[in-house]
């Protein structure tokens, strides 16, 4: 049986807008809680976690989900962050100089966010070890603060397989 999972237009209980709801939910009779997008909801509506935290290890991970209250969402959602470090690398190699600021970032699941950094050196010619990282030892997230929103960040999960019920 097909279920109605979008909807653009005139909800019953919400007025005009664009309205998403989770699988096996029907967009046009289900509650609030199980809309994963609700346009005629404040802007914080759209927001599905957040927190912060004094630090995470270079090679650690944070849960965004509390324990008992938060399901995950299905798919790995949007994450917005600032941190203290800020992963700048510089590298003088002879008459050629390079520099790469903002080097870190966060990789997210669909449970949790662990800081990285894009390869070890910044080689333009390929030698300068490609590929994401656990951070350098020195290099763990401090200061972290992070909102988790109710955006699907990975393409390969906006799928009919996750999508089509």
């Amino acid at each position: 049986m097909a279920t109605n999972r979008v909807l653009v237009g005139n909800r019953s209980t919400g007025g005009y807008g664009l309205y998403v709801s989770k699988a096996n939910s029907n967009v046009l009779t289900c509650d609030r809680k199980d809309l994963l997008f609700d346009s005629s909801q404040k802007r914080a509506a759209d927001v599905y976690a957040g927190g912060s935290q004094s630090s995470i290890g270079n090679t650690s991970s944070q849960s965004f989900l509390s324990t008992g209250t938060k399901d995950a969402l299905g798919y790995i959602p949007l994450v917005i962050w600032t941190e203290d470090k800020r992963g700048e690398r510089s590298l003088v190699d002879g008459d050629d100089e390079q520099y790469r600021s903002r080097g870190d970032f966060i990789e997210t699941t669909t449970s949790t966010i662990a800081p990285k950094t894009l390869g070890v050196g910044i080689s333009s010619g390929g030698d300068g070890g490609d590929g994401i990282d656990n951070r350098y030892s020195g290099d763990s997230c401090t200061n972290i603060k992070f909102m988790v929103l109710k955006i699907p960040c990975a393409y390969g999960y906006m799928t009919s397989a996750n999508f089509d019920t």
